[in-house]
């Protein structure tokens, strides 16, 4: 049986190095971040809202129980 070869160009575990930098931010603005938040959401709810009032039909469409708007209905006695 041949000796062992490396076959790989890796280095070991002894010669690696690990180095870490910091990198210094600025700290999050938390109203703008609350104020994306928020117009998201009224987005969002906004789009439901339309989606589902396509689906409806309009308010002049709608039969009404008193007949027309305007127009008021007398009882017959």
């Amino acid at each position: 049986m041949s000796t062992y070869s490396k076959k790989t160009g890796q280095r070991p575990n002894d010669e690696r190095s690990l180095s870490v930098r910091a990198v210094h931010r600025n700290p999050v603005d938390i109203h703008k971040l609350a104020e994306a938040l928020i117009r998201l959401t009224l987005q969002e709810s906004g789009k439901a809202r339309a989606d589902a009032r396509a689906t409806e039909l309009p308010e002049t469409l709608k039969d009404r129980p008193n007949g027309p708007v305007g127009v008021t209905v007398q009882p017959v006695e």
